[in-house]
C-alpha cells in the first residue's frame, strides 16, 4: 500500500521545513488548498507544531504551569509576630510548574515549560533563569499589562514557613484562548504535567485534548485541587496530600487507603500521596509502597514537594519499582530541603544516587 498523502507531506516537510505550501503542493502533485487542509489537520493532531512546520521532538516532557519570582525572608532568631525580625532576604526562581520543570531538566529529561510571564523586568529575569536551568523557552508567553507572578515567603530560623503572600493573578490569564496556538505542543508531548494553579477552565480544556502522551498533575493545595476533577480519568499520576485528596473527592472521614482507592476508581493510575514528615505512599494497580523521609538538616522547605514529584516521575519513566521511585523522589526532596532555594543547583541522577548511598 502506498504511503498516505499526510505521510508523504510529513516526509517532504522533514526534507525542507521552510518549503511554502505551493512548493509542497507541486512536489506532491496536489492543490495548495489540499496541502493547507492536511497541515491544519496534522497541527490539531500535534504532528506539526504550528508555524514553520516544526516537527515534535522525541520524548519531550512539557510542563504547563506557573512560574514565579520567589522572595524569601528567613529570621535569624526565634520569629516574633507583629515585629521587625533580623534575618536574610533572597530572590530566586519558583512556581510549582517551573520548579518541577527545573528538577526534571537537571535530572536529564527533555523539558519545555509553557507559562505566562509579564513583559517586565521580573519577567526578563525569570525567563533567563528558566533558560539557564536547561528548560526550553519556546513556550514562554508574555503579557504587556500584567505583572510577573511573585511569591513572598517568611520562614522561621529553622526554615519552616510562617506565612506567605502570593501575587499570582497572571495565572488566571493562562486561558484556553491564550494557549490555543500552543495546543499542538500539548497534544504532541510524550509527557504532559499540569498543576492546579491553572484556571479551572484551562484544566477542563486540557481534559478535552486528544493527548498522545502521559498526563500528570500536581494538586498544589486543598483550595485549588478540585480543579483537577475533569482530568482524573486521564491521569497517569497524581500527587496529592490528604487534604487535597479529600477536596478532590469531596468526601470526609476517609483514611489514606480509602482515599487512594477512590482516586484509582476515578481513573488515576499512580497515586502519589505526600505524607509530609511521614514520607510518601505510592499506589498503582493493587501495589503500594510507603517510605519514611530521609533525615536532613532543613534550610528551607520551599520546593521540596515539587522535587519529590519530579524525582518520582523521573524514576517512573526509567521503569523503576515503586520502592525505587519513592526512595529517589524522597532523596530529591531531601537534597532540596538542604538548600536555600526551591531547587538544588546540583541535582543530577549521580548526585541523588550518591546522596542515597551516604544515608
Amino acid at each position: 500500500m502506498p504511503p498516505s498523502i499526510e505521510s508523504q507531506l510529513l516526509d517532504a516537510i522533514r526534507q525542507n521545513p521552510l518549503a511554502s505550501q505551493q512548493q509542497l503542493a507541486a512536489q506532491l502533485g496536489i492543490s495548495r488548498e489540499s496541502v493547507a487542509g492536511h497541515i491544519m489537520r496534522l497541527t490539531r493532531q500535534g504532528r506539526i507544531l504550528g508555524k514553520g512546520y516544526l516537527l515534535p521532538d522525541d520524548k519531550r516532557f512539557v510542563v504547563l504551569g506557573g512560574a514565579n519570582v520567589d522572595l524569601t525572608g528567613q529570621s535569624s532568631a526565634a520569629f516574633r509576630a507583629a515585629d521587625s525580625n533580623p534575618g536574610t532576604l533572597r530572590q530566586s526562581a519558583g512556581g510549582v510548574g517551573r520548579n518541577i520543570a527545573e528538577n526534571l531538566a537537571r535530572l536529564g529529561q527533555n523539558i519545555a515549560l509553557i507559562t505566562l510571564l509579564g513583559r517586565d523586568p521580573n519577567g526578563d529575569w525569570l525567563s533567563e533563569r528558566i533558560r539557564l536551568a536547561g528548560i526550553a523557552v519556546d513556550g514562554l508567553l508574555r503579557d504587556p499589562d500584567l505583572p510577573t507572578s511573585t511569591y513572598l515567603a517568611v520562614n522561621d530560623a529553622n526554615g519552616q514557613l510562617i506565612g506567605a503572600i502570593a501575587d499570582m493573578g497572571i495565572s488566571d490569564a493562562l486561558t484556553p484562548e491564550r494557549l490555543a496556538p500552543l495546543q499542538s505542543r500539548l497534544v504532541a508531548a510524550d509527557s504532559l504535567l499540569v498543576e492546579a494553579n491553572l484556571p479551572a477552565d484551562t484544566l477542563a480544556w486540557v481534559a478535552t485534548l486528544p493527548l498522545r502522551g502521559q498526563l500528570y498533575a500536581d494538586a498544589v493545595s486543598a483550595t485549588k485541587a478540585p480543579r483537577l476533577r475533569p482530568l482524573l480519568a486521564k491521569l497517569s499520576a497524581l500527587k496529592v496530600n490528604r487534604q487535597e485528596a479529600t477536596a478532590i473527592l469531596d468526601v470526609d472521614g476517609l483514611d489514606d487507603s480509602e482515599l487512594i482507592e477512590r482516586l484509582h476508581s476515578a481513573g488515576v493510575e499512580l497515586v502519589v500521596l505526600s505524607l509530609g514528615r511521614d514520607g510518601v505512599r505510592l499506589s498503582r494497580a493493587g501495589e503500594q509502597h510507603q517510605r519514611a523521609p530521609f533525615r536532613v538538616d532543613i534550610h528551607s522547605d520551599t520546593g521540596a514537594g515539587d522535587a519529590l514529584f519530579a524525582g518520582i516521575l523521573h524514576a517512573a519513566l526509567r521503569g523503576d519499582s515503586l520502592a525505587e521511585q519513592a526512595a529517589f523522589g524522597l532523596a530529591c526532596a531531601g537534597l532540596t530541603l538542604e538548600t536555600d532555594g526551591a531547587n538544588h543547583p546540583d541535582l543530577t541522577e549521580t548526585t541523588v544516587q550518591q546522596w542515597i548511598a551516604n544515608r
